[in-house]
């Protein structure tokens, strides 16, 4: 086990629920890096002795939390949509049988019993979720709460679920604290209602350990993630697939500490459990090599990776032939990490230029373009791709090239042009900077902090984007406070590091200006009391030399 993570750097990113691509950012922007996931959420009324790994509610296409359950849904696998909304169950959750709710018919809200108006804030609830109207969905979860420990009692599993749900609005809105404080009740009532290692546990731990997380307590994060790790093995045994979504959430926060090597043994294990009973030759097995070479890139183990990607490739060509639309992710995945260089492996050497990454790239376009079964967005996807590769690479004019194709291609039918507009007419990040988040005595960067209190700062910069993709032009417009330079210096040679798809007109990359970039950070007190200090000696001594 690892060193309790104190004094760990990390994001205060709003939780996403998604870790795969990057989402749409609006120009100058920087893109969120990925954060722990928040629990699943379901309908209250379930019944306590479900199956775990059964979902309680849909969760909205947008990867966000919904509202409604913190046990049924705490224990649902990766994926499960199964719903289930409030009083769907015969008996509640201390055994007493219960009104059956089922879908309210309309009726005059004076009429409604108080059974119909769980139901119909509950199904606002959700509404506001999947709208992100996160600050509706809070005030809806409050009701939603007050009506079911009116109908359950404090001491019931519902209950337990309508306060995760609610923990889980606060946590979108980025209100961590009382995120925190809601996940806890549920947790205590759980405790106190079925034990300590009970299997509805899961769920507020999550939503606890990612909430730790956010609000810069990556070693209480650590600590909630393992115990909910726990439960599951208590449950379902050491080889349970519940477990997975926590390890990896649990692995985000280890790399957020910079921990590389406990995240490759967490996700070694991911591995593992998500490859067991399939052959690994097989097509079953392709999303978790995938998966398995995400990792790698985010680890900085290119070799690995690019090792990974290959073996995807064989076996899809074994399996579907060598024009197989399934290339098309691994193809380019791998033409992607020639890009970067990590240390040599010998186990995994194979000799990488940049170029090699243009052949596979150039091999997914040719498998879109003459397959039959292949679609105007499978064309542009793999196009852009290559250009977004020339970009990186320092090749802006054959990036150029490429863009004015996808330009024609998305301008053929007016179907296309809404894709047109968010992928070429807009900035897309193609590099993202994070810079630290945290200060030091003095105003010096450090890259971890002691779990103490802290203020939020702020910098502002304008800058520009070239017809490269490169940052240009920028400037400092804010900081508050403004005695730490170190940051300010720190930020500002990050954005010189970021890199954009540049925009385009009429077919042609053209220059954009009056961007925005705001970085939040944060200090203690006495950092800016004693960097105060130092400007001022500082700034005594220039006088004193004049």
């Amino acid at each position: 086990m690892m060193n309790p993570l104190r004094a760990v750097l990390l994001t205060t990113a709003a939780l996403s629920l998604v870790t795969s691509a990057a989402r749409a950012q609006e120009p100058g922007a920087p893109a969120e890096p990925v954060a722990a996931r928040a629990p699943e959420a379901a309908g209250i009324g379930g019944d306590a002795a479900r199956d775990p790994g059964q979902a309680a509610l849909d969760a909205p296409a947008d990867g966000q939390p919904p509202p409604g359950d913190d046990a049924a849904a705490a224990q649902a696998e990766p994926g499960s949509r199964d719903a289930a909304s409030p009083g769907d169950e015969d008996a509640a959750s201390d055994g007493r049988p219960r009104p059956r709710i089922g879908t309210p018919r309309i009726v005059d809200e004076a009429e409604e019993t108080p059974e119909q108006k769980l139901q119909r804030y509950f199904e606002l609830y959700k509404d506001a979720m999947e709208n992100e109207a996160y600050a509706e969905a809070d005030v809806l979860a409050k009701q939603v709460v007050e009506l079911t420990i009116g109908i359950f009692g404090v001491d019931s599993l519902d209950s337990a679920r309508a306060l995760t749900n609610l923990g889980i609005a606060q946590h979108q809105n980025g209100d961590y604290d009382s995120a925190i404080t809601n996940y806890e009740a549920a947790i205590d009532i759980i405790e106190r209602t079925e034990d300590r290692l009970n299997a509805n546990l899961v769920n507020p731990l999550k939503g606890l350990g990612a909430a730790h997380l956010a609000n810069g307590r990556p070693d209480l994060a650590a600590e909630t993630f393992e115990r909910a790790v726990h439960i599951t093995h208590v449950n379902e045994g050491p080889h349970n697939l519940m477990q997975v979504e926590v390890l990896e959430s649990l692995a985000e926060t280890y790399l957020a500490a910079g921990n590389l090597e406990e995240v490759e043994t967490l996700t070694e294990v991911i591995f593992g459990l998500e490859a067991r009973g399939k052959p690994l030759d097989s097509m079953q097995i392709i999303p978790v090599l995938q998966k398995q070479a995400n990792w790698q890139h985010r680890l900085q183990l290119f070799e690995k990776e690019r090792y990974t990607w290959r073996k995807i490739i064989d076996i899809i060509e074994d399996h579907q032939g060598k024009d197989s639309l399934e290339l098309i992710p691994p193809l380019t995945g791998l033409g992607k990490s020639y890009l970067y260089i990590g240390n040599v492996d010998s186990a995994f050497h194979h000799p990488t230029s940049i170029s090699s990454g243009e052949v596979y790239l150039k091999r997914a376009v040719r498998i879109a373009e003459n397959n039959p079964e292949a679609t105007w967005e499978t064309q542009e996807n793999t196009l852009l791709a290559l250009g977004d590769f020339y970009i990186l690479s320092g090749q802006p004019s054959r990036a150029r090239k490429i863009y004015q194709q996808v330009w024609d291609l998305l301008s053929a039918d007016e179907e296309r042009l809404e894709n047109r507009r968010q992928h070429l007419e807009t900035l897309v990040v193609l590099q993202d900077i994070q810079p630290p988040r945290y200060v030091g005595i003095g105003g010096e960067v450090r890259t971890s902090l002691p779990g103490e209190d802290y203020e939020e700062g702020e910098l502002v910069f304008d800058y520009a984007v070239s017809t490269r993709g490169y940052t240009t032009d920028i400037v400092l417009v804010k900081a508050e406070p403004s005695a730490f330079e170190a940051m300010q210096r720190t930020v500002q040679r990050d954005l010189r590091s970021l890199v954009y798809r540049p925009r385009l007109e009429d077919g042609r990359t053209v220059d954009t200006r009056n961007l925005t970039y705001t970085h939040k950070f944060f200090y203690r007190q006495s950092d800016l009391e004693e960097a105060m200090k130092q400007a001022d000696v500082a700034a005594s001594g220039e006088q004193r030399g004049r």
